[in-house]
């Protein structure tokens, strides 16, 4: 290993790790849009009618896996992701993991980019989501009528924008 990171250049280096942070980044924002807001959605409160039952009817039903549970919620119930952006999570998660559990063994550009997520539909869920939690959060206010939801950047997607244009080696 210590050979392998001897042979490195600098700059390679630099990339690697800044694109290993980017990953961690972009799951981690991900994951606090996905399961904790809609937990929260469902918690405490009693449904009368309508469409939504309780969060084990509406949500856990849908797969033993909470995570997996909440993006099928999310894609089939609340139209809120479609199939693509569903697989870009679930790839991300992987790619998330592997680099997580196995950094040293990638340190290198060929390792870092097996398995890699295109990092342009990983932004491009990070806006949906991000999109969709500040409609929900606050689209209904009568004063925000007449604004263009599709083009709001929520809370989270603005640090994932912030941190992007702050870090150069990725472009």
């Amino acid at each position: 290993m210590i050979n392998k990171v001897s042979s490195i250049r600098e700059d390679e280096l630099t990339y690697i790790l800044t694109y290993a942070g980017y990953i961690l980044l972009s799951f981690e924002l991900t994951k606090t849009m996905i399961v904790g807001p809609i937990k929260s959605f469902y918690a405490n409160t009693e449904f009368q009618g309508g469409p939504f039952k309780t969060y084990k009817e509406d949500v856990l039903a849908r797969h033993k896996n909470e995570f997996e549970a909440c993006l099928l919620y999310l894609k089939d119930f609340m139209k809120a992701i479609d199939s693509n952006d569903l697989l870009t999570i679930q790839a991300l998660r992987k790619h998330r993991n592997d680099l997580a559990h196995n950094l040293p063994d990638k340190l290198s550009l060929e390792e870092i980019r097996n398995g890699s997520t295109p990092l342009e539909n990983v932004k491009n869920v990070i806006f949906k989501l991000s999109n969709y939690r500040t409609y929900m959060e606050v689209g209904q206010e009568p004063e925000l009528r007449g604004v263009d939801w599709g083009l709001v950047k929520g809370e989270e997607y603005l640090l994932f924008e912030m941190v992007i244009n702050k870090v150069r080696t990725l472009k």
